[in-house]
């Protein structure tokens, strides 16, 4: 199934002042985005990215969904999805780690998360973590909003309003 909603593409977004995102980089998160897919309905891919002392460390999630309206409104509901790890694992030149950890009941890692997979390698020449989370983190907010009449779309976060 086609993700009908995708991070707006990085590649064709305004430049940032201060963009520090190296271009491999950036090819690297719209390409594992492209690998979610959704049980089911339509989703939006969110990520966080920063440097470390040792690697650029990649967060990626299926964002939420907020209901709009009707008995249900503001529920927030996270999707169920598939994600293609061997091609996930064709982007790298060589992988050195490979780990799913997962935190059950209660508690859960610095970012929310119950359970990810993370991938340690190299991509271009350069060592990158990847982090595949099951969950969107609480910080990110949803993604996309579903209104009564089916219509569903994309919460733009510089003008944060519902309609």
């Amino acid at each position: 199934m086609p993700i009908n909603h995708l991070l707006s593409s990085l590649e064709n977004r305004e430049p940032r002042s201060g963009e520090i995102r190296p271009q491999w980089l950036v090819e690297l998160i719209d390409r594992t985005a492209e690998l979610f897919e959704p049980h089911a309905g339509v989703s939006r891919v969110g990520y966080d990215c920063w440097p470390t002392e040792e690697d650029w460390t990649v967060c990626l999630f299926l964002g939420d969904t907020e209901i709009i309206g009707g008995c249900e409104d503001g529920r927030i509901d996270p999707l169920g999805f598939c994600f293609d790890l061997r091609r996930l694992l064709e982007l790298f030149e060589d992988v050195e780690r490979i780990r799913w950890s997962v935190f059950p009941g209660a508690v859960a890692d610095k970012f929310g998360d119950r359970s990810y997979i993370s991938v340690l390698g190299s991509v271009s020449g350069h060592p990158v973590c990847v982090r595949l989370l099951s969950v969107a983190p609480d910080s990110a907010g949803p993604a996309l909003r579903l209104f009564p009449n089916g219509d569903c779309r994309p919460v733009n976060r510089s003008s944060d309003r519902r309609h």
